[in-house]
């Protein structure tokens, strides 16, 4: 049995990864970054269990489709699934989609809107993923799905109008996952980070963060580890009796 997690080369999936595999068998999906899933397999080189990492575009369907092979090749089903691949950019909503700095994604992105791609990402990407793992039956009666959301599903932020309604409805589907899978026994929450300090933030300055850090209750933005943490939780034993939830990891900065 493994846990599959998304996202997995960096940042908050990389920290995951090195948390989960203290515990278990982890099978990392990244997309194209290479040289930082091959640091992640170095790394975690030691460890007592072991460390697949796969290469998929999950925004492509048709690489999206093939996942269920490529996981049965490695003999592996699945006792949770972690849902953390994503992308978050500055994207005004009336910007021009053509004009960097106001939203352009790159390479095959830029065919869509950045709204929609966006949409595509974060809400799309992963919820097709799930569908067909189910569908393929890979996924164990017993297993815990955790999505990996974000504060801005509730809280405002300017030029994030489709990463916050993805998260948004990644949340929406929590809910209806978590009455539809029950009868399995299939666990499903979220963790929703606010700001973490990873190369998604890094264009940030160490005094825009301290600004930030004053407005949350804890006085800090967070890590990679402290998402990793909550995602550790609702995997385990510990959480068994819990279903349908949406943790906010955020130092407190939503409860002002």
């Amino acid at each position: 049995m493994s846990v599959l997690v998304t996202g997995a080369s960096r940042g908050i999936g990389k920290a995951i990864c090195a948390r989960l595999i203290l515990q278990g068998d982890v099978v990392g999906v990244y997309r194209d970054n290479h040289a930082a899933a091959s640091a992640l397999s170095d790394e975690l080189a030691g460890s007592a269990h072991s460390l697949s990492l796969l290469a998929c575009d999950l925004v492509d369907p048709a690489a999206r489709d093939q996942l269920p092979r490529r996981l049965g090749a490695l003999e592996q089903k699945l006792s949770g699934v972690v849902l953390n691949a994503g992308v978050a950019r500055y994207a005004p909503f009336a910007g021009d989609a053509s004009r960097p700095g106001e939203g352009a994604l790159s390479d095959a992105a830029t065919r869509l809107d950045p709204l929609l791609e966006e949409l595509r990402s974060n809400l799309e990407a992963p919820l097709a993923l799930l569908q067909t793992l189910l569908r393929s039956e890979l996924i164990l009666d017993g297993a815990s799905l955790v999505f990996i959301s974000s504060n801005l599903a509730r809280h405002a932020l300017a030029g994030h109008v489709g990463y916050a309604s993805a998260k948004a409805g990644l949340e929406a589907a929590v809910k209806q996952l978590c009455a539809e899978l029950a009868p399995r026994g299939i666990r499903v929450n979220a963790v929703a980070p606010g700001l973490i300090r990873t190369d998604m933030t890094s264009h940030m300055s160490e005094a825009e963060l301290a600004r930030y850090a004053l407005e949350v209750p804890l006085g800090r933005a967070g890590v990679p580890e402290d998402v990793a943490r909550c995602v550790a939780f609702f995997l385990s034993e510990q959480s068994a009796y819990v279903s349908g939830q949406v943790l906010d990891v955020d130092g407190g900065w939503g409860s002002r």
